[in-house]
């Protein structure tokens, strides 16, 4: 046996000396976390040292696409790190959230009077979140060219990580890359994905692809925090029986907590789909015409019939995020500002949990550190960052 190893050594020296494992490691999701914030702290204190974790160097920033998407490349010893960056307020941001309608998860589309051949799942039923799909084919080339650099350091082992719609980038990037031809990126590299309060990516077929090609082996995880609206969109509906005896009992017995919001929502959907599924790709096509202006021509594939999303990647659930008791007087109180406040019995007024702040990036930093660490969460001096507040 100890021959075999001393062969494997000299022979394949990269096999033994990996270092990144299958399996979901919790220093590795909380130091993707951590550099999930960089944009945050970059936005907010021009410098992002107090948040990106030891050992990590950053070696690339991309400039915006036009869609105002950007990644950044990191490395630790003989790892690499591929991070994207979130929602922007730019309006294309939102544009490419709102690009829901799907497109055939293989296939090209035209950008910038060039022809781009795409594929992020191989069956030709799977289909995917079209302005996700675009934000990474724009994005492609520049990925490749920095993959290639990190192998250029001997760097084969890649995480990919991302937040929100960074998430959803993270995630359609790691099926891109993982269904490239042959040659165009070396066989050696090897892909592990952490997303953290993204968006779903595609549809039943292309999730029952990705999950049993990534997932099962163990290199793909979405970290969500349930009361974070944004890890359930785009809205969409299941199939399965909605008041079936397991629900009904789960709802009963407090195991599954009965939303009453939710389920009129997915009673809404499943009435209206189909007229749902027609609004979609007509405000598809209207959001289509405000980026070509910009631009130019982007010619998609035609639209699939399907608005059923579905996740993607091991589900790790985190509790809902508090929200601290923040008490003042009326006299501290900015006019304009009142309603963001619920009045007390004894005249003073609370502070209302702002919307979106159980998306915020650093609230998923803290409360993985609180679960997953307790001595990193110790030495969090900032519990909450005063924007999010």
């Amino acid at each position: 046996m100890r021959i075999i190893y001393i062969l494997l050594f000299f022979v394949f020296p990269g096999l033994l000396s990996a270092q990144v494992q299958p399996g979901f490691d919790k220093g590795e999701a909380l130091e993707m976390i951590r550099i999930c914030n960089s944009h945050t702290f970059l936005e907010i204190y021009s410098t992002d040292k107090a948040i990106i974790p030891s050992g990590y160097t950053r070696i690339y920033s991309s400039t915006p696409t036009i869609m105002d998407n950007m990644f950044q490349v990191y490395t630790s010893g003989k790892v690499g790190v591929i991070h994207f960056r979130g929602s922007t307020v730019h309006p294309n941001s939102w544009i490419e959230n709102l690009y829901s309608a799907m497109i055939p998860a293989t296939g090209s589309m035209t950008v910038y009077d060039r022809k781009r051949a795409y594929t992020f799942a191989r069956d030709r039923n799977a289909a995917v979140h079209s302005g996700f799909a675009l934000g990474v084919v724009l994005m492609s080339d520049e990925i490749i060219q920095q993959i290639q650099v990190l192998n250029r350091r001997g760097i084969y082992d890649i995480l990919i990580t991302g937040h929100s719609q960074g998430g959803a980038l993270a995630t359609m990037t790691h099926a891109y890359l993982e269904n490239l031809e042959e040659g165009v990126i070396a066989s050696r590299n090897r892909f592990k994905m952490y997303a953290f309060a993204n968006p779903m990516t595609g549809n039943e077929v292309f999730a029952d692809e990705y999950n049993k090609q990534f997932t099962a082996r163990g290199v793909s995880f979405r970290i969500i925090n349930p009361g974070d609206i944004v890890a359930s969109l785009p809205f969409t509906y299941s199939d399965e029986e909605m008041f079936s005896a397991e629900n009904i009992i789960s709802w009963l017995s407090g195991e599954e907590e009965f939303d009453i919001g939710k389920l009129g929502l997915e009673l809404v959907m499943r009435k209206f789909k189909d007229g749902l599924s027609s609004y979609i790709k007509k405000s598809n096509q209207l959001l289509h015409k405000l980026i070509a202006k910009q631009a130019g021509e982007i010619i998609f594939p035609d639209y699939v019939d399907d608005i059923k999303y579905v996740s993607v990647g091991e589900l790790h659930k985190l509790e809902p995020f508090s929200y601290p008791e923040i008490i003042l007087d009326s006299s501290e109180i900015a006019p304009g500002n009142l309603s963001d406040y619920e009045p007390l019995p004894d005249g003073r007024y609370m502070k209302k949990e702002p919307r979106f702040f159980q998306h915020k990036p650093y609230n998923y930093y803290v409360n993985l550190a609180r679960e997953y660490s307790e001595q990193d969460y110790r030495k969090i001096r900032m519990k909450y960052l005063k924007e999010n507040l």
